[in-house]
């Protein structure tokens, strides 16, 4: 800082350092009272250069672990809508399971195996209903359906953006589907006995909808053995030996009920079995995304925290700033008004 000389009138340097010095200052209250405006540290890159670069590169990590959990929710939902309709189909083969444990017995006439041979209809119709309704925005979770504006191995695989930055996925591979078509609601309500053949209940690989899955169920006779987890209307009807009584004359019925029945329980089984992995499979993925909701909740925090210190202002201390800004701001023009006084002291030396 330049030393004033009172000797020299023609520039008034005590002055212009009181001017200069009050300059700074209300510079310094404007940044303060941005900061404090705006609640942000860093108003232009200029404050801060480097750390306006390294919360940029916070902030947009923060945002993507935000809606990372977010993502997570919904794929959370996603799942426990197919574990909904799984478990409503699980039950209603268990039903079914014990109505072909009353019909295997030898108790029962005609007539009330043929009772028994409609309600199974109605729960298999009911369970390729809910494969087909259980759906997430026009993608069908359970059955063989195209979605809408997908495609078929987008309805297979599922890819979850569980994190903020590229390939940070949680994979979703669905290894079943129900087969749901061709059929329509008149095959099952009005054409119900010319097409009996192929509706059916049927479990197969999500790859192929030709496969279809078997699994190892317990026969008392036989012990572990392998059954198809499918099995027709036809079978049903077949099984009880109703077939003709009902008017499917595609079907032989049985002249053995108990044995076929029995046969028929083992392909239930099977379909239970598969159902059940199912609906365990995604209980195991929803605990994993669960896991992982928590882990990337308690990092985006941290982060947040981490930008928050470089970028936003601490407003306690903004407001300790402005206020001795404030004191300096008066003391400064009073210091000026001073300085432009000092040199008709050299008047003095005239008198």
């Amino acid at each position: 800082m330049a030393q004033a000389d009172l000797s020299r009138i023609n520039s008034n340097i005590g002055a212009l350092n009181a001017l200069n010095s009050l300059r700074i200052i209300q510079n310094d209250m404007a940044l303060r009272q941005l900061r404090l405006a705006t609640g942000n540290r860093i108003t232009q890159a200029a404050d801060d250069p480097a750390g306006f670069r390294i919360a940029v590169k916070l902030n947009a990590r923060s945002r993507g672990l935000s809606q990372a959990v977010d993502n997570i929710g919904d794929a959370r939902n996603m799942l426990s809508t197919a574990e909904t309709g799984l478990t409503k189909i699980k039950d209603l083969l268990l039903t079914i399971r014990d109505k072909l444990v009353s019909g295997a017995n030898d108790t029962l006439g005609s007539e009330e195996r043929l009772a028994i041979a409609q309600q199974v209809r109605e729960y298999m119709h009911e369970i390729t209903r809910l494969a087909h309704e259980t759906r997430w925005n026009d993608i069908g979770l359970l059955d063989d359906s195209s979605p809408a504006a997908s495609t078929t191995t987008a309805s297979t695989t599922f890819y979850f953006q569980t994190g903020s930055d590229a390939n940070e996925t949680t994979i979703w591979s669905r290894g079943f589907k129900i087969v749901t078509t061709p059929f329509t609601e008149n095959d099952w309500n009005v054409n119900w006995t010319t097409a009996a053949a192929t509706l059916e209940v049927k479990l197969t690989t999500a790859a192929n909808t030709a496969s279809v899955q078997t699994y190892k169920v317990y026969d008392s006779a036989s012990g572990s053995v392998s059954a198809s987890a499918s099995f027709s209307v036809a079978d049903v009807y077949a099984a009880f030996g109703v077939a003709q009584q009902a008017g499917i004359g595609s079907a032989s019925d049985s002249t053995n009920v108990s044995a076929s029945v029995n046969a028929l329980i083992k392909n239930v089984d099977a379909a239970i079995r598969g159902v059940s992995d199912w609906i365990a499979g995604i209980g195991a993925l929803s605990a994993r995304l669960d896991t992982k909701a928590q882990s990337v909740s308690a990092m985006q925090v941290n982060v947040e925290a981490s930008y928050n210190r470089i970028f936003n202002a601490d407003m306690a201390y903004e407001q300790l700033q402005l206020t001795k800004a404030q004191i300096l701001q008066q003391t400064a023009v009073a210091m000026l008004s001073q300085a432009n006084l000092a040199p008709q002291q050299i008047l003095t030396l005239f008198r």
